[in-house]
């Protein structure tokens, strides 16, 4: 009931409102003083247009104020934000700048070191070349060393596995004393002797040290190498001897690299003989084999598969390599 009545109350009094609008509504007074007498649509139609004019005023008025609202917020906000990013934009240029320049510094630095890069290039392929030839020229040299000092022993003999002490104070009588002993193939041989000496070592060595001795006539240095392979094995009472041939360092060094590659060979009941300088020959299937490194005395050792048919001796030599088998070869007991 109360409900009722308050809500009787409202509308009494929005008629009263409405009412009260319509008598002080500029235009619906217009019409009223009009003398012309004016239909409802007509007066509908004023009020549209009268609300429509006071729309488009708000509307501008409201324009106005979110224009200013907008620069304001503009002004307060973001025109600081904007300079701050101006300045920068302003520093970033300076560095970009300032980076510019270190990179152009940059660049001729290394248009500099490609330039001197380019003239060191140049010097090391004329330095390569140089050190080239001069490695042939001094491997040509080495050669020839070599060569001249083999030449200049090539009457020496090396006498390996002599007790030190026994040949007293004149070796050279001792030899002569007792190589006709060692060797009766050479007992009817005036053997002539120049000189004899024992080759000391800084190295301790359990080993007596190896005696050398210069023959005068090289038929001689042959006679007891062959002398010493058709007595082998040579004993001075219950030590073994042992005679080689004097070589260089050189030609010694490249000789020793035969060594596996031999003992390998010597495993298979296959003899070996190295030829001067340093040449591994091998005779197998009838046919001779010359190998002047080991990797090819290898390979071949490993390709041809020795067994029964492969007959290597001194016999077994061709008579023309008999002379250098006996002069210029090495045995397995070195």
């Amino acid at each position: 009931m109360l409900n009722y009545v308050k809500s009787s109350k409202m509308s009494t009094q929005a008629t009263l409102v409405h009412t009260r609008e319509d008598a002080t509504s500029p235009i619906k007074k217009k019409f009223r003083e009009s003398s012309t007498a004016i239909s409802r649509a007509e007066l509908d139609g004023a009020i549209l247009a009268g609300v429509k004019q006071a729309l488009s005023e708000q509307q501008t008025d409201l324009d106005k104020i979110v224009t200013v609202a907008i620069k304001s917020a503009i002004d307060d906000v973001l025109t600081p934000q904007i300079l701050d990013l101006k300045r920068e934009i302003e520093n970033t240029n300076k560095e970009v700048t300032t980076v510019t320049g270190q990179l152009a510094q940059v660049g001729k630095s290394v248009s500099l070191l490609q330039s001197r890069y380019d003239t060191i290039q140049a010097a090391v392929r004329k330095d390569r070349d140089q050190i080239s030839d001069l490695k042939s020229k001094f491997d040509d040299i080495t050669l020839k060393i070599a060569d001249m000092e083999d030449r200049s022993r090539r009457s020496n003999v090396r006498l390996v596995g002599l007790r030190e002490g026994v040949e007293g104070d004149d070796c050279i009588a001792f030899l002569k004393a007792n190589l006709p002993k060692w060797k009766p193939s050479i007992a009817n041989r005036e053997i002539k002797i120049e000189r004899a000496h024992r080759i000391y070592s800084d190295k301790p060595s359990k080993r007596p040290c190896t005696v050398i001795f210069k023959l005068l006539d090289y038929i001689d240095r042959q006679a007891i190498l062959k002398g010493a392979r058709a007595a082998y094995p040579v004993k001075f009472g219950s030590e073994p001897l042992h005679f080689f041939p004097d070589y260089s360092a050189d030609t010694t060094k490249k000789r020793k690299a035969f060594t596996e590659v031999r003992k390998k060979m010597d495993t298979f009941g296959i003899q070996s003989f190295l030829l001067f300088p340093a040449t591994l020959n091998v005779i197998h299937a009838g046919r001779q084999n010359l190998f002047r490194s080991p990797l090819e005395a290898e390979q071949y050792l490993r390709s041809s598969q020795p067994g029964n048919d492969i007959a290597i001796a001194s016999v077994g030599l061709p008579p023309q390599l008999h002379c250098c088998a006996d002069m210029d070869t090495e045995s397995l007991a070195q």
